[in-house]
């Protein structure tokens, strides 16, 4: 006999009406059903009101909530099954007739009555799936064609990564713009410049070949992404006809009705993992490859190349950095020269996109200090995406003043700087003339540069000294004498690589006591005969914080152990060679901490860019002793003394000696090449890079990874 069997009916009814409000979340609806007909045997207040809802002449599950849910929970219900009595959990989402979205919770459960039952709870969930889609549009949808976006492009291309770094996925990143879309901008207004956008992603996203693979970077700049098999293609020709193929299927003229202006696309291609691993290398070679396209006439498709055969090409592909110290000592940030780029305001123009992508390579974004860095002025700084999410407290956009400012040239430079200084942004004027200062453009600039044909000091020093809250920036600051100048004229800030010369008639610098330990290590790490691992451990024992250094450095990104906690691990894991380069590195570091952080930087940067480039040359250098070469460069100025003097004291090869002395070593021409990158000769750097055989995308990948690694010790 059953508990209901022997419950009077008043006690019957008072049990489910003190269930019910346990069973009563407001937020849900409760069901409990039982039988192959799933008889109701419960429902709560907001169970209750859906039952309403419907005429029926009984309490079954089928003509009321099974209905509503397109038959969606007899699916999952044991009952029908006749299968209550075995023991059934299930969690699922579902829609009912009216389109909202419910999360489900079926379970049997052991009913009042001692028999068993199945239990539905239903709770609506369609607000927060709205909120989450909301969510995800803002994060994922570019809010004007309502494509996915660049971060959207970013986090799918890393689910990617892994098979492409294990060569089981291939596939083309295409970047393409509108070309004369500036001019639809200029003539018919950004409205209608959106319009053309709209129209042409709702066009691309309607065609089979195009649908589900684009993404907008910003402003008219789009990227097609694919992904295979790799052994889809026999070939690489196979595979460039292929892709050739369905880019050409874009290449028509696009334009809107009453309106002259026609636009076509210019497309540039990239292959992964054939030109790189990561999307911030495809996307910079497919950039290179966009380039191309535009300089070849437009409307067309261009692969990216392996050889960049001219200086021109070459000097292309690089966005370099350089230093802007507020003393001798102290780096206030970088410089950021497009040397290939040289007019405002036209299709070569440097566009944002490019830019961030060069940030992201290069890791400047990721850097936590109080760097700045100088960029060229664009009109697409002003762009309300470009505002919000570029950090403005270490960007200061720098405006050129023309040698000669017309009333129409000046008219236009400080409505553009109250433009940008109402969106932020810091200022800086570039190439003014001292003798000719418009008082009016002076009173909107943070910062400023002379001319560098402007020499008359003189009337410098007036103008510094008479606009006193801007900070005066001197240029192509590259000797020690021109700094002390530039100090004395009363510059604030000096920008160019004085630090890295030596002090002229300077007597030979005293070594503190603690510094000798640095020298003493450095000297042990520059033989290429074994280390003396007793003296080693001896010197880094008696001095606690070298020792606390050291394992920093070893278990940092940039070496890439972990766990390391002794010099005898450190020996175990990477090897005597290894150690040697990184105990030097930090003695490098030591003897150097009184000088410029700019002349540790560019040593080691030097150092790590020649040790990635020896495996390239046609004739390949010894990793280890490009990488002392590069490291070794600049610690004579360090230490305050001649070249010779220096090697006096460090027992290297003859071959660094040679090098580093003379002009005919083993490893001059790289020290001269590092010069030129530095410098930005382009042309030198060129001409370097094709007598030494090498890929000039390779260059560019490995400087970049070079500035990564200098990044990671600096955490270290």
């Amino acid at each position: 006999m059953g508990l209901k069997d022997v419950m009077k009916k008043s006690d019957m009814d008072s049990l489910l009406s003190n269930l019910s409000s346990i069973l009563d979340p407001s937020d849900m609806e409760v069901i409990v059903v039982r039988g192959r007909n799933c008889e109701v045997l419960f429902t709560n207040a907001k169970a209750e009101t859906r039952m309403r809802s419907h005429t029926i002449g009984d309490r079954e599950c089928a003509g009321c909530f099974a209905a509503d849910f397109k038959g969606r929970l007899c699916l999952s219900c044991p009952c029908g099954k006749g299968r209550e009595n075995e023991p059934y959990s299930e969690e699922y989402t579902v829609d009912d007739v009216n389109g909202r979205t419910f999360s489900v919770k079926c379970n049997t459960v052991e009913w009042i009555d001692g028999k068993p039952a199945v239990r539905f709870m239903l709770r609506d969930i369609t607000p927060e799936k709205e909120a989450k889609e909301r969510l995800y549009n803002l994060a994922y949808i570019d809010q004007l064609t309502h494509v996915p976006n660049r971060q959207k492009l970013k986090e799918d291309f890393g689910t990617l990564e892994n098979a492409i770094t294990g060569h089981t996925l291939s596939g083309a990143i295409s970047i393409f713009d509108l070309d004369n879309f500036k001019i639809v901008n200029d003539t018919y207004g950004h409205n209608t410049g959106d319009v053309v956008l709209c129209r042409l992603t709702e066009h691309l996203e309607a065609e089979k070949a195009f649908a589900g693979h684009l993404y907008r970077l910003g402003g008219d700049e789009f990227v097609l992404l694919y992904s295979g098999a790799p052994d889809s293609f026999s070939t690489e020709d196979e595979m460039r006809d292929y892709y050739n193929e369905i880019l050409s299927s874009a290449l028509r003229a696009y334009t809107l009705p009453n309106i002259d202006v026609k636009c076509t696309l210019s497309i540039g291609v990239s292959f992964f993992p054939k030109h790189g691993l990561s999307l911030s290398d495809v996307l910079r070679k497919a950039d290179i490859a966009l380039y191309k396209a535009k300089s070849a006439g437009r409307n067309r498709v261009v692969f990216f190349e392996d050889r960049y055969d001219t200086a021109q090409k070459f000097k292309d592909m690089y966005i370099n950095t350089r230093p802007v110290l507020l003393d001798y000592g102290n780096t206030f940030g970088y410089e950021l020269i497009d040397s290939g780029n040289k007019e405002a305001d036209d299709d070569k123009t440097l566009s944002l996109n490019e830019f961030n992508r060069t940030l992201d390579a290069l890791g400047l974004s990721d850097i936590e200090n109080d760097q700045h860095f100088f960029i060229p002025y664009s009109k697409q700084l002003l762009d309300p995406a470009v505002v919000i999410n570029l950090p403005k407290e270490k960007f200061i956009v720098q405006m050129s003043v023309p040698a000669k400012l017309t009333d129409t040239e000046l008219e236009y430079i400080i409505q553009a700087i109250k433009e940008l200084r109402g969106k932020g942004y810091k200022l800086a004027l570039t190439g003014l003339n001292s003798g000719s200062i418009e008082p009016e453009l002076m009173k909107l600039p943070h910062y400023c540069k002379f001319s560098a044909s402007d020499t008359d000091i003189h009337r410098q020093k007036k103008v510094i000294a008479l606009y006193k809250d801007i900070k005066f920036i001197a240029t192509k600051v590259d000797t020690l004498e021109a700094f002390h100048k530039a100090k004395e004229t009363g510059f604030h800030m000096f920008e160019g690589f004085y630090f890295s010369q030596p002090v002229p008639g300077q007597k030979t610098k005293e070594i503190n006591p603690l510094k000798i330990n640095y020298l003493r290590l450095l000297k042990l790490c520059s033989t290429s005969d074994y280390m003396d691992f007793h003296e080693t451990s001896e010197i880094i024992s008696a001095d606690v914080a070298l020792s606390y250094k050291l394992l920093r450095i070893l278990n940092s990104a940039a070496v890439g152990l972990r766990n390391v906690s002794s010099i005898a691990a450190a020996v175990a894991y990477i090897g005597e060679e290894s150690l040697k380069k990184w105990i030097a590195v930090l003695a490098l570091r030591g003897i150097a901490s009184d000088k410029p952080l700019e002349l540790v930087r560019m040593s080691l940067i030097r150092a790590r860019f020649g040790e990635l480039l020896a495996p390239h040359f046609r004739v390949q250098r010894n990793p280890q002793q490009v990488f002392m070469v590069g490291m070794l460069s600049l610690l004579h100025i360090a230490l305050e003394k001649t070249k010779e003097q220096l090697l006096e004291e460090i027992p290297v090869s003859e071959e660094i000696r040679d090098s580093l002395l003379t002009k005919n070593g083993v490893y001059s021409s790289l020290l001269n090449f590092y010069e030129n990158y530095e410098y930005s000769n382009w042309d030198m750097v060129s001409q370097f890079v094709e007598e030494n055989q090498l890929d000039a995308s390779v260059v560019s990948d490995l400087y970049i990874a070079s500035v990564k690694w200098y990044n990671d010790l600096t955490e270290a």
